[in-house]
């Protein structure tokens, strides 16, 4: 038998990074996910420090993150889409990014945040900086961050915990 020609098999499916910011909600995810083609989909929450708490420990946000992967995977997988893995990422979303495209096979990113780390006239916005890193198309998803009162996880001194219901 000559394995020297066996024919390797093209891939057929899009594969799309889904990149989530870990303090948004999960469903917005899911619904933009579902209104476009079939698809193979990896998925990397950034371990995303944000305000003062890259002061504190590089990895605090790390439980948070973890919670949000599952969150959304779940999601996905209930909805029957084709989730071909998933991680937490680098607190550094482009190290997140760069890390997962670097395995390989991935066409398009989705990029899942807020404000200006999804404008395209910020020259130093996340979305710009992943496109010229990469060199691939990065699909600017604006998801407003989980309000205050209703979060329920926060990083608070290096830990994800359940967040504390307002008193009435």
């Amino acid at each position: 038998m000559d394995l020297t020609t066996r024919a390797v098999p093209a891939r057929s499916a899009t594969t799309w990074l889904v990149v989530a910011d870990w303090s948004i909600e999960p469903q917005p995810v899911l619904a933009t996910v579902r209104r476009r083609p079939a698809a193979v989909l990896r998925i990397v929450v950034p371990a995303w420090l944000h305000g003062l708490d890259w002061a504190g420990d590089p990895r605090a946000s790390v439980p948070c993150a973890q919670r949000q992967l599952e969150r959304i995977t779940l999601l996905c997988s209930a909805a029957g889409l084709h989730v071909e893995g998933g991680a937490v990422g680098d607190p550094d979303p482009l190290t997140a990014i760069d890390d997962a495209v670097a395995e390989g096979g991935v066409d398009e990113i989705l990029l899942f945040a807020r404000g200006r780390h999804l404008a395209s006239g910020y020259p130093l916005s996340v979305a710009n900086r992943a496109e010229r890193l990469t060199g691939l198309p990065v699909q600017r998803i604006s998801v407003p961050r989980v309000a205050r009162g209703t979060r329920r996880w926060r990083s608070v001194g290096g830990l994800c915990e359940l967040a504390r219901p307002q008193a009435s």
